[in-house]
């Protein structure tokens, strides 16, 4: 009788540690793990969405009919294109790409987004397809010599962008003026209430092209870095197929090719390591 009892008890002991090792097996994958792909998502519905700046001339702007144009949109409808989905541009701008990313209110950012370390602890970012710097822009009858020259002189910059980062990392001494919008920014030069304006290189060159009374530094653009697609994190199928994207569009020419026609020069050369 002990022993028939002992073996039932034995028999228990190992049910329940079946059941509580199943639970914590089930508890331990990851939403991530169980959600589904963005890019089944978007083969399924047939859309994708896409956060874009609308005043990042040369990038990306919305001009008068409403429509996204620019470097990104283009990049952008081609990705529709190969995923035979519909685009759906979401306004973005510094701020706020990451958290459209992380609520889930857009499949990629294509919003001239420079991969940092410290974004990256946020997001996930795909291999670049492109490449800037930045440029200081002020007026031809108030020129500098140098980024030193920037010490004490009022600095218009977009709230969040790579600008804003570099200004007040090495040039603190710099009063920097924020502004939401890259065009506000841009006005703030424009109307005489900042000295100078900082942008990267292509919203620049294309700003100059439109704005004969400014001119910028020669030479090579400041704190060059490469420019990638931003996604939520742990979506690796998506990102997956993104620098397969990435590759094919760099590879085949197509991306220099929509540099060019967008800036008006040769693609950056993209070194990978």
């Amino acid at each position: 009788m002990f022993l028939k009892n002992k073996s039932a008890i034995v028999v228990l002991v190992m049910s329940m540690i079946l059941l509580i090792s199943g639970c914590s097996s089930d508890a331990s994958t990851t939403p991530a793990q169980n959600a589904e792909s963005h890019l089944d998502k978007i083969i399924k519905s047939k859309k994708i969405r896409v956060a874009t700046y609308a005043d990042s001339p040369g990038w990306s702007v919305l001009n008068a009919n409403g429509e996204y144009e620019g470097y990104d949109p283009d990049i952008a409808r081609l990705l529709a294109e190969s995923l035979g989905a519909e685009v759906e541009f979401v306004t973005t701008d510094g701020v706020n790409r990451i958290p459209l990313l992380e609520s889930d209110k857009v499949d990629v950012a294509i919003a001239v987004f420079t991969p940092t370390n410290e974004r990256a602890k946020s997001i996930d970012f795909t291999i670049p397809y492109s490449a800037a710097g930045l440029v200081p822009m002020y007026p031809k009858n108030k020129p500098i010599k140098s980024w030193d020259d920037l010490k004490g002189k009022k600095v218009s910059v977009s709230k969040g962008s790579t600008g804003d980062i570099a200004l007040s990392k090495y040039y603190p001494e710099a009063q920097i003026v924020r502004f939401d919008a890259t065009s506000d920014a841009f006005m703030a030069l424009k109307t005489g209430k900042v000295d100078v304006f900082v942008e990267e290189d292509g919203i620049i060159l294309d700003l100059l092209k439109k704005n004969p009374e400014f001119e910028s530094l020669p030479g090579q653009p400041f704190k060059s870095s490469y420019i990638a697609m931003g996604v939520k994190k742990g979506d690796q199928e998506w990102l997956n197929y993104l620098n397969q994207f990435i590759r094919n569009l760099n590879y085949s020419g197509e991306g220099a090719e929509l540099y060019k026609k967008w800036f008006g020069v040769d693609a950056p050369k993209l070194l990978t390591y």
